[in-house]
């Protein structure tokens, strides 16, 4: 008894009384006394197992709140785009397990027009893409700039040009991507603009993909540039592409509401590659506030 007692912090009389109540409410006898010691009944003995396994199981929910309290634990939902995940998304994924071990990350590359319902509809912590974002819904943290490059195979008759325009491409097969894309919008706004041609023989979704194209020689592709790093990217020709045209890479996340900090620690992981890379394309490549 004058051991629970200081275990818990508080008086021995404090335990027995504490015990007499227990004992009240069960109808059972919890403990026997034999001289100056208290036995614990077979009923108590009984009862022993199941408490146990209460009192485990309230340690065990009080170890996950402090876990979820500290972020070393949880859930987060995030989705990007083909390009944005290609680029970035593996790496700052593995950082992040890295930092959370514990959290449990659901990820899934998708449309930009169906990262934003998403992240409207708080569906999703947090997206990544290169549109305009103009919904109230949702709050946007600028990640870089990217230019459209063009993306040339080996030993092209265009290699000797430093810098490429739609009228070069005029005579190849390009590759990029669809009018109904936000940067194949661009790209034809951008031309037509500036009074340059812009027939897209092949259409894609993934900058990856185009690049494998022009490794394979199909054609020549003016798409972003977000993975010039990738070792594919290694084996082209890349050349700036005019009239310049700039993508705008962003998260966004719900404008209301609590912040998830699991989804800013990711933004935090993935805005570090970025910040990498911008120094490793500069030219291509710029952070926010830099020109």
């Amino acid at each position: 008894m004058s051991e629970a007692a200081r275990i818990l912090h508080v008086t021995q009389p404090a335990v027995s009384k504490s015990i007499r109540l227990l004992e009240r409410s069960l109808g059972l006898n919890l403990f026997k006394r034999v001289g100056d010691r208290l036995y614990p009944s077979m009923e108590a003995q009984r009862l022993y197992p199941s408490a146990r396994r209460v009192f485990e199981e309230l340690q065990s929910t009080s170890e996950l709140s402090r876990r979820l309290r500290t972020a070393e634990a949880g859930t987060l939902k995030i989705a990007a785009t083909y390009s944005v995940t290609a680029a970035y998304v593996s790496e700052a994924m593995a950082a992040f397990h890295r930092l959370r071990p514990l959290v449990s990350v659901h990820f899934v590359a998708l449309p930009p027009r169906q990262i934003v319902d998403l992240v409207a509809t708080r569906a999703i912590d947090a997206g990544f893409l290169y549109e305009p974002i103009t919904v109230p819904k949702i709050r946007r943290t600028p990640l870089c700039s990217v230019q459209m490059i063009c993306a040339l195979p080996r030993n092209h008759r265009l290699a000797s040009k430093e810098i490429i325009d739609a009228h070069d491409l005029a005579r190849e097969t390009l590759i990029s991507f669809s009018e109904e894309a936000y940067g194949g919008s661009l790209l034809k706004r951008q031309c037509t603009s500036a009074g340059m041609p812009w027939n897209v023989g092949i259409t894609v979704n993934q900058t990856m993909v185009a690049m494998k194209m022009v490794a394979d020689r199909v054609g020549v592709a003016v798409i972003d540039s977000l993975a010039l790093n990738s070792d594919i990217a290694k084996g082209l020709l890349i050349k700036p592409f005019r009239p310049l045209s700039i993508l705008h890479v962003s998260a966004i996340a719900p404008a209301h509401g609590p912040q998830s900090r699991l989804a800013q620690e990711f933004i935090d992981c993935l805005a570090v590659i970025v910040n990498r890379d911008a120094r490793l394309c500069a030219g291509f490549h710029s952070l926010p506030g830099t020109v």
